[in-house]
C-alpha cells in the first residue's frame, strides 16, 4: 500500500513560544507531533529521561495502599511544575495500567462540550503512545462530546502528563479529553458517560494547576503576606477535593474566584470517584516559593485518590 506523508502546519501558536504544532498522517494513522518540545520541556530524549527520572527520584512519597484511581497533576513547563507531578507519577511505578483517561482544560479557545481526541497516537520526545480511539468514538455519539482537531493540536494540559506517564507505565493506552463549558447539571451525566470505560486497569489523570495570582492574571484577591495567603486559598480548595465535597468546592469557587484552571476537570473526577475513594495531598508549592517573587504566582498541586485496601479485590 502506497504510504502519504502530509505535513500540515497548522499556524497555531503555543503561548509566546511561537512554536506551529504538526500533524502528520500515516497511512491510515494520524500523529499529534509535539508543539512543545523544545521550550515546555526538553526535545532530546536523553535530557528529558534524566530530568524526569531525576524529579521521580527526589520525590518523597508516602507508601500508597490501595488501588490508585487518579491523579491531579500541574501542567506547566517542567522546570516549574516537574517536581510536584513527579510525586503523583512516582505512585504509579510498576503499576499494572493499561488505559489512562487525561481529562484537562482548554487554554487557548472556548466551546461548550468536552472535546475526545482525534488522532490515533500522541508523540513526545520518548515515543508514540496509541490513543484509544474506539472510546472516544463512543462518546462522540453523545451531544456533549466533539472532535475539535484544531484545539487539540494546541493544547498543553493533556500533553504535560504524557512523557511522565511514558516513564511510569509500561503499555498503555491514553483517553485524551479536553474540556470546555459544561453546565452544573452535565456533571452527573458525563461521569455516567465515563465510568463504563474505567476497570481495575484504569487511571484518570486530570490535569490542572492552581490559583494563578498576580496582575498578569487579573487575579489580585489580596497584596499582602501573599505568600500566606496563597497556601491558605490553594490548601482549602484541596481540602474540598480530598473530602470529594463538589457542591463545596463549587461554592468555593464562586466565592473567592479562584483561578485554578482545571475547576471543571475536577468537578468532573469528584462526581466519578466512588464514595469509598481516598485523596491525599502528595506536594504543593507556587511559582514564588521557586522564584522568591510572588507578584505573579502560579500554584502546583499533586493529589492522590485510593481505593482503601479493605474495599481492593
Amino acid at each position: 500500500m502506497r504510504t502519504w506523508i502530509i505535513i500540515i502546519f497548522m499556524g497555531l501558536i503555543i503561548g509566546s513560544f511561537g512554536i506551529a504544532p504538526l500533524v502528520f498522517s500515516v497511512g491510515t494513522g494520524k500523529v499529534r507531533f509535539s508543539p512543545l518540545a523544545g521550550s515546555w520541556y526538553p526535545a532530546d530524549p536523553e535530557e528529558l529521561r534524566k530530568m524526569l527520572i531525576n524529579y521521580l527520584e527526589k520525590a518523597k512519597i508516602p507508601k500508597i495502599k490501595g488501588r490508585i484511581l487518579a491523579l491531579i497533576s500541574p501542567h506547566a513547563g517542567y522546570i516549574y511544575s516537574g517536581q510536584a507531578a513527579a510525586h503523583g507519577f512516582k505512585t504509579l511505578m510498576e503499576k499494572d495500567i493499561h488505559r489512562v483517561i487525561i481529562i484537562g482544560p482548554s487554554h487557548y479557545a472556548g466551546f461548550p462540550g468536552i472535546c475526545v481526541s482525534s488522532y490515533d497516537h500522541y508523540q513526545t520526545p520518548l515515543g508514540k503512545v496509541p490513543v484509544e480511539k474506539r472510546v472516544g468514538e463512543k462518546l462522540s455519539h453523545h451531544n456533549l462530546f466533539v472532535f475539535k482537531p484544531e484545539i487539540e493540536a494546541r493544547e498543553h494540559s493533556l500533553e504535560m502528563e504524557i512523557p511522565f506517564l511514558q516513564i511510569a507505565l509500561k503499555d498503555f493506552k491514553i483517553v485524551p479529553l479536553i474540556v470546555g463549558s459544561i453546565k452544573e447539571k452535565d456533571y452527573i451525566e458525563v461521569a455516567n458517560l465515563l465510568r463504563p470505560f474505567i476497570s481495575d486497569k484504569t487511571l484518570i489523570v486530570v490535569s490542572s494547576d492552581f490559583t494563578h495570582y498576580g496582575r498578569r492574571f487579573g487575579y489580585l484577591p489580596f497584596t499582602e503576606n501573599i505568600e500566606d495567603n496563597l497556601k491558605r486559598l490553594d490548601l482549602k480548595a484541596v481540602d474540598y477535593i480530598i473530602k470529594k465535597d463538589l457542591n463545596g468546592y463549587q461554592k468555593y469557587l464562586r466565592e473567592t474566584g479562584i483561578t485554578i484552571c482545571g475547576r471543571v476537570p475536577i468537578g468532573i473526577l469528584l462526581e466519578l470517584l466512588p464514595a469509598e475513594a481516598e485523596g491525599q495531598l502528595l506536594n504543593y508549592y507556587t511559582s514564588g516559593d521557586l522564584l522568591g517573587d510572588y507578584s505573579n504566582s502560579v500554584s502546583y498541586v499533586s493529589l492522590v485518590f485510593k481505593m482503601p485496601i479493605s474495599n481492593h479485590n
